[in-house]
């Protein structure tokens, strides 16, 4: 994707809103500051004259914020369908939609092998997200409660969208990674 957007600049440490990215250049070393020199005395048998050169340099860290253009990250196919089953906002749900499936229906972020062993997942623990709004495996009871059957159902779009309402009234938008 590319970005398209420039925030500003920020210093490290200092957070500007909500940004989707952020980039951290390379350090920049300023001029050194004035070098001291110290001259320390020996005694004349011996003849060694030492300088002790302290040097102070700022190195500038600079983060760069950069938030990409989000606008046309939508699945507008699926909004009025959001709205029936009360997954509002619906514009903040058509966003996740695109985000977690690009408005596939049936996706799967793992894969099987002909005996049925998972072989690759996503999700480092193990995990799976499956349907329009990537509802994760661990969600089985309650998949199995609203929708009468295993998690394989949640690749059926009313079985998604109904676990999916149920996430929303039990912990809110935090299941998708975004704060209410």
């Amino acid at each position: 994707m590319s970005l398209r957007r420039f925030i500003g600049v920020v210093a490290v440490g200092v957070a500007v809103g909500m940004v989707a990215n952020w980039v951290v250049l390379p350090p920049k070393v300023s001029a050194p500051a004035a070098a001291t020199s110290t001259t320390v005395s020996v005694p004349s048998t011996l003849p060694i004259r030492t300088t002790t050169t302290t040097t102070t340099t700022t190195t500038t860290t600079t983060v760069v914020a950069i938030r990409r253009d989000t606008s046309g990250w939508r699945c507008p196919q699926y909004e009025e369908l959001f709205a029936s089953y009360g997954l509002v906002p619906v514009e903040t749900f058509s966003y996740i939609a695109y985000r977690e499936s690009r408005c596939r229906r049936k996706a799967v972020n793992a894969k099987w092998d002909a005996n049925g062993n998972m072989v690759w997942a996503l999700n480092k623990n193990g995990s799976f997200d499956s349907g329009l709004l990537q509802i994760n495996s661990s969600w089985r009871t309650v998949t199995r409660q609203i929708c009468g059957g295993g998690i394989e159902l949640l690749t059926e779009l009313d079985c998604n969208l109904r676990v999916a309402k149920y996430l929303l009234d039990n912990g809110g938008l935090g299941h998708w990674g975004i704060k209410d």
